[in-house]
């Protein structure tokens, strides 16, 4: 039997026995090579996915709609009294009332003099709360975007009294931005407590007297200003 010529032999695809030139197999280590990269992008892509989609789960699953069920009976309240200035209440004036004020672990308390001139969402907090303070309900709705009233979970009492707020904490949770219409703005969660001196139930009846549980604000901010864009209950209670 004739032996195949040396250079023949070192041509030869060992798996199906066919020369495959020089040329071609400098090709096929391209294409290779152009498969690699492109499976790399892929998977890059979809990570990054995977890390949007995490965030935008954070949010979703830290901030719950107000549930309609969590309501405590008329008795468990005290009984309203339109006609009263928390303000003259001695028991209440001896409360801490502070507005504490927490935004990447820098507590301040924000006050009247520093209120407008610190971030929107700190003005926006102070005259949220002095408006629940004042009892001023016909101004209420003013702190609210168009979208939320204009929602299913709105739920804004239509009258309430002075509130007698006390031990109040916003926390900030996270911030972004997110396109609506058209225009980008940004967004900030914020973590809210604070208890009700002899909680009448005209404004939140889920608390009783006394009582505390954290809520979850999401506001909108553009020119300047800040909305709040939702309300609801973080995840654990």
């Amino acid at each position: 039997m004739e032996k195949a010529p040396h250079s023949l032999i070192n041509g030869m695809d060992k798996n199906n026995n066919r020369s495959i030139p020089p040329e071609q197999r400098r090709d096929t280590a391209k294409d290779k090579k152009r498969i690699k990269k492109i499976f790399i992008a892929i998977v890059a892509a979809f990570a990054a996915l995977g890390i949007i989609m995490g965030v935008l789960l954070l949010v979703l699953e830290l901030i719950k709609p107000e549930e309609s069920d969590i309501s405590y009976e008329d008795y468990r309240f005290f009984e309203a009294d339109y006609s009263k200035n928390i303000f003259e209440d001695k028991v209440y004036m001896r409360k801490n009332r502070a507005i504490m004020y927490d935004r990447y672990g820098l507590e301040t308390e924000i006050k009247e003099e520093n209120a407008v001139n610190d971030t929107p969402a700190a003005s926006l907090f102070y005259e949220y709360f002095h408006c629940l303070m004042n009892g001023e309900y016909t101004k209420y709705r003013d702190f609210f975007t168009n979208a939320y009233l204009e929602s299913d979970e709105c739920d804004i009492p239509e009258k309430f009294t002075m509130q007698a707020l006390y031990n109040i904490n916003v926390k900030l949770h996270s911030i972004g931005t997110k396109e609506i219409d058209g225009t980008e703005l940004s967004y900030e969660i914020y973590e809210v407590s604070y208890q009700i001196f002899e909680n009448n139930g005209t404004f939140r009846r889920d608390i009783l007297p006394d009582e505390s549980r954290t809520i979850v604000f999401e506001l909108y901010i553009y020119n300047g200003a800040a909305k709040i864009n939702s309300i609801g209950y973080r995840a654990n209670g």
